[in-house]
């Protein structure tokens, strides 16, 4: 029969210590699974917890590249400016920036046929950009929050915003079409 003098240790029949979970084994267990789960939310981007409390949402700067905008319309588009969809009238941004020190231009491609040395007609190309004096390249930047989805990209009020992506906009004193020329989360 196995006893121990004072009766700090007992066995069962079998031979085996029979252990006591106390209050504090609970709380190191739990304080140590709530660190863990921690360390997994703070530093994995695609963390499964983030998606699960709907943490989809991000602070975006893009960029539209307005095309072909006459002078007397430049100034038209301010900082400050709430951007609508043109189609969904739904909140886009808000402009932070404007840029237009682009000439707009387009190239003209003429082909010119000549005869080469032994007589055979040869077609050269030559592209000439033409640059129109009043015209530009309007670079306008908006901030906004977008909600994002793997595989899906960013989107703003049902909008998709995409690098490439045509835009059909609304401001204030002004509407236009331009494409997406960049998008940066901060």
């Amino acid at each position: 029969m196995n006893s121990s003098i004072n009766g700090a240790s007992q066995t069962s029949p079998k031979g085996k210590k029979r252990g006591r979970f106390n209050f504090i084994d609970a709380i190191l267990i739990i304080l140590a699974v709530l660190v863990a789960g921690a360390l997994v939310y703070v530093f994995s981007p695609v963390s499964l917890i983030k998606n699960l409390t709907g943490r989809n949402t991000r602070s975006i700067q893009y960029e539209i590249e307005l095309t072909d905008v006459d002078e007397a319309f430049i100034d038209k588009i301010k900082a400050n400016d709430q951007v609508l969809d043109g189609v969904s009238k739904g909140k886009l941004g808000s402009v932070t920036m404007v840029d237009y020190n682009t000439k707009y231009s387009e190239y003209r491609f003429d082909e010119i046929e000549r005869k080469n040395e032994v007589g055979e007609t040869v077609t050269d190309y030559t592209v000439t950009p033409i640059e129109y004096p009043n015209r530009y390249n309007v670079i306008v930047t908006i901030v906004t929050d977008a909600s994002y989805e793997a595989g899906v990209g960013y989107s703003i009020n049902s909008t998709r915003i995409a690098v490439g992506e045509k835009l059909y906009l609304n401001f204030p004193d002004y509407r236009g079409e331009g494409y997406c020329v960049g998008i940066t989360e901060y």
